[in-house]
């Protein structure tokens, strides 16, 4: 089976608001075998959502649409629908209660009717009555082979209605296909990388791509500043027997490219980073002095619960003043050698590790821009200390905006982090 995902709202056409509810929806479809073969932006326009409704269903089994259905003149969904499918619109008194929620004061009549817009479905349809929100939605079954299915456009709402009332639809719907020997399954699985480019990705790996192809897997390489993800797809048809391909790449590709791998799926590297301190066994303990991200190493570390153990605090040097008075460098050695240079990245390294008395310490410095002009932007300086005197720096160039060199500087620090104690600990 397959599907159209149609999301509504001309903040999202306009790109004022970015559409993650169509990634959400695609990406649980896959988990069932239900691929998406076309996502649709568009504008709340009566006549453009009739348009690309019409192109859904003639390519597509399912068609999902998100967003258009609350109680203003601009949500259009309901109207679109219903004209699309050449249907009226009927008012569900089941939908009365939650269309009207959300106002206990006083509501005038004008105001009523404009609540109760929420109460009409298409003739035919079933209500999908909302648990989050005064948005209802509704299912109309077009013939045997289509299938619409209407939900709200706020995240939180939308999710909520997907996996409480489409999930179950669709596990039932993918069901009766299974029986009739049709459809597809789809395995996939997401290596993330850092420190490593999409083309020395390409190179390192191709060989592997074509094999896997050989095996009905599809290897497909994403790139963002300071993160790269491998994603592997395997499509099977029912009664096929699984085989343990997918893993057996997914395990090929993380030893061809090694340390640049820091994990899976949608892991933070921050959980990688607690999963290395648990496995260690030791009570380890970490602590940063950051210059040039601003803090954002310790906001990445704390994203993963129970960091609080480990992560026993940051200073944020991000001032020739902190470097002093709180990291207590020598203004001298400051002053001659200037903020970004290895030697201060050393003592901002020493000097929090002092302070925090922790196991490792980690520290960064550099120019992110735009106002650090010719060669020295994106230079940057990284220091890794850990037990016994141990101690690793490194100079790195980082490309991008300033926004994505602190992005870049805290991922790879991080994984470095990772990679020294795997290497003293062992």
């Amino acid at each position: 089976m397959n599907c159209s995902i149609i999301s509504i709202g001309t903040e999202l056409s306009l790109g004022i608001v970015t559409d993650s509810n169509s990634t959400y929806i695609a990406e649980k479809l896959s988990e069932l075998g239900i691929e998406c073969n076309y996502m649709f932006t568009v504008p709340d326009n009566k006549k453009e959502i009739c348009n690309v409704l019409r192109i859904g269903l003639d390519h597509s089994d399912i068609i999902i649409i998100s967003g258009g259905l609350g109680p203003t003149d601009d949500d259009m969904t309901r109207e679109a629908v219903a004209e699309a499918i050449g249907k009226s619109l009927i008012k569900d008194k089941k939908l009365v209660p939650t269309s009207l929620k959300f106002i206990k004061r006083k509501r005038t009549k004008e105001v009523n009717k404009r609540l109760l817009r929420q109460s009409y479905i298409p003739d035919g349809s079933v209500p999908i009555i909302p648990k989050i929100g005064s948005a209802s939605g509704f299912r109309i079954d077009i013939g045997d082979n289509n299938h619409i299915f209407c939900i709200p456009g706020v995240p939180k709402e939308m999710v909520n209605m997907f996996k409480e009332d489409l999930m179950p639809f669709l596990k039932k719907l993918i069901g009766l296909e299974a029986s009739c020997n049709t459809g597809t399954r789809i395995r996939k699985t997401t290596l993330l990388t850092t420190d490593i480019s999409e083309t020395e990705i390409e190179e390192k790996i191709k060989d592997l791509v074509c094999e896997a192809k050989k095996n009905s897997i599809n290897i497909g390489i994403t790139a963002t500043p300071g993160l790269i993800k491998i994603i592997l797809i395997e499509k099977s048809n029912p009664g096929v027997i699984e085989t343990e391909n997918l893993k057996s790449f997914e395990q090929k590709i993380s030893s061809r490219l090694g340390s640049f791998v820091y994990g899976k799926g949608k892991a933070l590297i921050s959980d990688n980073l607690k999963t290395t301190i648990e496995n260690t066994g030791r009570e380890i303990t970490i602590s940063a002095a950051e210059s040039i991200t601003g803090g954002l190493i310790s906001s990445i570390i704390t994203d993963t619960s129970g960091s609080s153990i480990y992560f026993k605090g940051a200073v944020v040097s991000y001032s020739e003043f902190a470097k002093e008075k709180v990291l207590d460098i020598d203004k001298r050695l400051v002053r001659s050698k200037g903020a970004v240079s290895k030697e201060i990245c050393k003592e901002m390294a020493i000097k929090v590790m002092r302070l925090f008395e922790s196991d490792y310490s980690l520290s960064v410095t550099g120019f992110a821009g735009p106002e650090d002009e010719g060669n020295d932007l994106g230079l940057v300086y990284c220091c890794i200390r850990g037990p016994s005197g141990y101690q690793e720096v490194f100079e790195k160039r980082f490309l991008g905006d300033r926004t994505e060199i602190k992005f870049r500087t805290t991922q790879f620090v991080l994984n470095e982090l990772i990679n020294v104690i795997k290497k003293l600990e062992r």
